[in-house]
């Protein structure tokens, strides 16, 4: 009788633990596009400006771009981009603040909700490549980040695993890519952002044996740099539309003079053995997707 209670108890432990995190999952479709012109852009950088590749070449030991493409891979090369809004963290060791957030009605209105991800920029150092968000005024409700955390303890950034390569790249899909026009700050001061909601991003790829996470602390330092630096940096201009900007270090950052835009669902991420709720949701958006697609070529 008393492991049944006991057992009765976990369930609904279970039942009432909270995601790992919060955050918007870029839509599959949108996400590989993303990751492949993410990549060619890094590629023809490197071919186009020959202090940069000299940079990377550097602090990356790799001697040829193929090899350089490779360097940085992610963790779970299947699954989709997303930008963390609110980290919990793993029951019964939450994060501050994590029941408090989730039971915001902000929040639960927001869950399966989309909206627009506007990736202003791209970040390379020898850690980590990645997109800088620029969130909009709704998706600031949602941001729970600590904006000024950079330089994490060594434990924290060397968190990643083993993995395969990442080869989006590659990919022959065609995807009609949505922009718009770069926003006057990063045309005029190279300041995209700063401040609330800066530090939002999405990683798209680590140094071997650098964790996911670091994307951000090294976002944060580079706005930081942004922010005291002017005349002195090194600033190019790219062939195919925008600007380059060294601020030493290794540490690099593209300024395009086109913001794209990726349609993304609000949902929470539960990697434990309950179950992948974002993916699981994901999954039966892009099924919908391609069910409503089958039915208008039908009629």
């Amino acid at each position: 009788m008393m492991s049944m209670v006991e057992g009765t108890q976990k369930s609904k432990a279970d039942e009432a633990e909270l995601p790992l995190y919060w955050g918007w999952f870029v839509k599959p479709e949108y996400s590989s596009s993303f990751l492949s012109r993410s990549r060619k852009l890094l590629a023809d950088t490197l071919q186009d400006i020959p202090d940069f590749l000299k940079d990377v070449q550097n602090f990356t030991q790799k001697v040829y771009i193929s090899d350089i493409l490779l360097h940085y891979t992610r963790e779970k090369p299947e699954e989709v981009l997303h930008c963390t809004a609110m980290f919990n963290g793993v029951y019964p060791n939450y994060s501050p603040g994590a029941e408090e957030y989730s039971e915001k009605q902000q929040v639960k209105d927001s869950v399966n909700q989309v909206s627009t991800l506007h990736s202003i920029g791209w970040i390379l150092t020898p850690r980590t490549f990645g997109a800088r968000i620029k969130l909009t005024n709704d998706q600031l409700l949602l941001w729970n980040q600590n904006d000024t955390e950079g330089n994490p303890p060594q434990s924290a950034v060397n968190a990643k695993k083993p993995t395969s390569p990442v080869t989006h790249y590659q990919s022959q899909t065609v995807f009609k890519e949505n922009t718009t026009n770069q926003d006057p700050d990063v045309m005029g001061n190279f300041q995209p952002t700063s401040g609330f909601g800066s530090k939002a991003h999405l990683t798209l790829g680590c140094s071997p044996g650098v964790g996911a996470v670091t994307t951000g602390y090294d976002l944060v330092d580079l706005i930081r740099l942004e922010g005291i630096n002017s005349s002195e940096v090194k600033t190019y201009d790219l062939s195919n539309g925008g600007w380059l900007r060294n601020y030493g270090e290794g540490q690099w950052v593209f300024y395009p003079t086109k913001q794209f835009l990726l349609e993304s669902t609000f949902l929470g991420y539960d990697s434990g053995t309950r179950g992948l709720e974002a993916s699981l949701a994901l999954l039966c958006l892009l099924c919908s997707s391609v069910i409503i697609s089958m039915f208008k070529e039908l009629s």
